[in-house]
């Protein structure tokens, strides 16, 4: 019985490690963390950017409009040094604020 117990513990400081090669892509990417749909996204707020600059005449807000727009999505879409962005964070934080919490209580 003795002699089983030890080769269970064997096996299990026996473990075998798998390693996974750092440069492969899992998506196109621009550059590192920055693909296709971010670059799709960025797009999309430019084209909104160019639509509301031509609803006005001065030509300070027409800048603004135009650059600040494409500015603040390509702020939430960078991505951070532990792979996420700000935009997924904030989605997570409003999904987690909207779902309900249980508590237990304990006497």
């Amino acid at each position: 019985m003795y002699l089983i117990r030890e080769k269970k513990a064997e096996r299990r400081k026996e473990r075998i490690t798998y390693f996974i090669p750092k440069n492969i892509k899992v998506k196109r990417e621009i550059f590192k963390g920055f693909g296709i749909l971010e670059l799709i996204v960025l797009g999309i707020s430019f084209f909104i950017g160019f639509i509301l600059q031509s609803l006005f005449d001065s030509y300070k807000i027409k800048v603004l409009s135009f650059v600040v727009l494409p500015i603040i999505v390509f702020l939430l879409f960078i991505p951070l040094p532990n792979g996420n962005n700000v935009f997924y964070i904030v989605k997570k934080f409003f999904i987690y604020k909207v779902n309900q919490k249980n508590y237990k209580y304990k006497n």
